[in-house]
């Protein structure tokens, strides 16, 4: 036998290799070690802004790589039609979710939603906007207008979707827009709630900021869970990332 034969030997088939995966999954999910320093990690590289330093097909996105490949991971899997994204920042973030359901074969069609939206961002998006492919809208996304664009958006759709929540971190903003804006999606769609990382973070480390332990995105997310039985928090991917800032806060509608 070749040497590529000795070599092909010891890999596993793709069976063997998913529950592997598997395995290795839960275990990091579980590791209360491992969690406590990549915690730390997180704040360590937050010093540099670590988070801010990335950018898709050219746009700044404010997102770490971790959660990046994520979002690919679920949308590959889930196939949404359209995905809905509250909380513009630099703008890179819509561009990636235009990309990817580009890349699964849909029409690419995002609706991006902001308290405000600022002029370097709606420049930014200009390549896609123009296209009509990515439509922005100003305003709370805890309104009742904000939840007749989003009815708009979605339409007679059955399709599952994506919704990605990323504006305001307060507990009282996050619950309100999960009760304002997630029941519209038709059943089977998914949606990311980011920052729930906050519940971790050290007592004052966001002093500039109206949230923090106790009032944050997972405490909405827990809450949201309480009230609304037709969501459970998702087994596959709520703690796949290391570094991510999604964990415990993806839900699955039913």
């Amino acid at each position: 036998m070749n040497d590529s034969g000795v070599y092909s030997n010891e890999i596993p088939d793709s069976d063997v290799f998913s529950v592997q995966r598997g395995k290795w999954r839960s275990q990091l999910a579980e590791s209360k070690s491992l969690r406590k320093q990549a915690v730390q990690l997180t704040i360590e590289s937050d010093k540099f802004k670590y988070g801010y330093q990335w950018e898709w097909c050219g746009v700044p996105i404010i997102r770490h790589p971790d959660d990046i490949v994520l979002q690919q991971e679920i949308m590959w899997s889930l196939k949404p039609s359209k995905v809905i994204e509250t909380g513009i920042a630099r703008g890179g973030s819509v561009v990636l979710s235009h990309s990817l359901l580009r890349m699964i074969g849909g029409s690419g069609e995002v609706l991006g939603l902001d308290i405000q939206i600022l002029p370097h961002a709606f420049s930014s998006l200009v390549p896609w906007t123009s296209s009509g492919k990515i439509v922005l809208e100003e305003c709370d996304t805890s309104t009742e207008y904000a939840a007749k664009i989003v009815k708009g958006f979605v339409g007679p759709e059955l399709a599952p979707m994506l919704m990605i929540l990323d504006s305001n971190h307060t507990h009282d903003h996050v619950l309100a827009e999960l009760l304002n804006l997630a029941p519209l999606l038709p059943n089977g769609s998914v949606v990311m709630v980011a920052d729930t990382i906050i519940e971790e973070m050290p007592e004052n480390h966001y002093p500039d900021r109206p949230w923090g332990r106790g009032n944050n995105p997972l405490t909405a997310v827990n809450r949201f869970l309480e009230i609304n039985k037709d969501f459970s928090r998702s087994e596959d991917w709520s703690r796949r990332s290391l570094m991510g800032e999604f964990r415990d806060g993806i839900l699955l509608k039913h």
